[in-house]
């Protein structure tokens, strides 16, 4: 949460009222000023297709950002709740087969993380290449995101170097609010996968009493026989569906705005960045777009990756639990093996805007939408 804490989106529980101020001021600043400029800057562009083209990408990816900083600012007490669930005794691992599994999730988030803020990062500083050159080669100065039409040619070149610092520092920060919620979501789905996992360790052995993972006996000195364990452990586990399946709820409840905004500016960004492929542009700005349109499409691949493999698990926990020895079992165990089974039959899924399950079909009709955009402008072009 330290990057969250200085994109000024994640306050202490008592932040003191320096914090306060550095937030709204920041938030302000670089959110919601860096917005309305932008949008006013359409209203003056230039009949040209291919600035038209730039601007809109940048604009599509702050409606984005937008969506994302007021998602964890109106969102703050259902994220503290999802964060809640990871800690209650039940997420908790109870073996080391169990802990292993938890720990190469936590793993990969990390890995993913960096994978994510490299290719972000070379992106966002390729773009601000040319402020270099500038100093370098005495080239002209490009903006980079938008020429804010609405000045006057004097204006804007007295204050081209504030501006383009205003800019490179707003897009940077953009780039930031990306990476770090994005992969805090996924981490979250990530976590999700890995406590379906352990699901699927404790269910084939459900029947197995060498060890009783942590259940003994605490109302009766009797000794407990195998089918009283069996019964507890399988309780155990419908109670333990039951939380990850209110663990998903809750990150749909809290992201489902932001995905589907998300998922249509990534769409969109995606058919203009196709657009502007087709049009010249210089090298360094061509591998601007190259890096970005890959970023806009991990984006929305690996939600939709992680989105399928939770669907998949969930409904494979029926076929899990038949793995163990139910057939000697007691009655009671059996109803209660029947009632999990009823409830693994409606797999659990992820939405955005109640409108799409974030899953691998739903990542096709995307980029097939967003391909035939491309064609439909390119033929307007034409």
């Amino acid at each position: 949460m330290k990057f969250f804490k200085f994109l000024a989106i994640w306050p202490d529980d008592n932040p003191t009222r320096c914090y306060m101020f550095y937030s709204k001021a920041f938030i302000t600043i670089f959110v919601f000023i860096f917005y309305i400029l932008l949008t006013l800057n359409f209203f003056f562009l230039p009949r040209r297709m291919d600035i038209f083209i730039d601007d809109m990408m940048f604009f599509f990816t702050d409606c984005s950002v937008l969506s994302k900083v007021l998602t964890f600012l109106l969102m703050r007490e259902k994220i503290i709740k999802i964060l809640d669930v990871l800690e209650s005794d039940i997420f908790q691992p109870e073996d080391a087969e169990e802990k292993a599994i938890v720990e190469k999730a936590k793993e990969f988030n990390k890995l993913y993380w960096k994978i994510v803020a490299y290719l972000s990062n070379l992106s966002n500083y390729s773009n601000l290449l040319p402020f270099v050159i500038h100093f370098v080669k005495g080239t002209e100065l490009r903006f980079p995101v938008c020429t804010y039409s609405f000045l006057t040619d004097s204006l804007r070149s007295m204050l081209i170097y504030p501006l383009y610092i205003y800019q490179g520092m707003g897009i940077t920060f953009h780039m930031l609010y990306n990476v770090n919620v994005d992969t805090f979501f996924l981490g979250l789905m990530i976590l999700a996968i890995a406590q379906l996992e352990v699901l699927d360790v404790k269910l084939r052995k459900v029947t197995d009493v060498n060890k009783l993972d942590g259940v003994i006996n605490e109302i009766s000195n009797e000794p407990m026989d195998r089918n009283k364990i069996a019964v507890m452990k399988i309780n155990k586990c419908i109670i333990h569906f039951d939380e990850v399946s209110r663990f998903c709820k809750l990150i749909e409840e809290v992201f489902t705005v932001t995905l589907f905004v998300q998922f249509s500016m990534a769409s969109c960004i995606i058919c203009v960045c196709l657009m502007r492929f087709t049009m010249p542009a210089p090298l360094d700005y061509l591998l601007f777009l190259g890096t970005y349109m890959i970023a806009m499409m991990l984006q929305i691949m690996v939600p939709c990756w992680f989105g399928s493999k939770i669907m998949h698990m969930s409904s494979q926990l029926a076929f899990s639990i038949y793995n163990c020895d139910w057939t000697t079992a007691s009655r009671e165990f059996k109803s209660n093996m029947r009632l999990f089974v009823e409830r693994t039959n409606k797999p659990l899924t992820i939405t955005g805007g109640k409108m799409f399950c974030l899953s691998l079909s739903a990542f096709t009709s995307i980029m097939n939408s967003a391909y035939s955009f491309f064609t439909l402008l390119q033929q307007m072009q034409d």
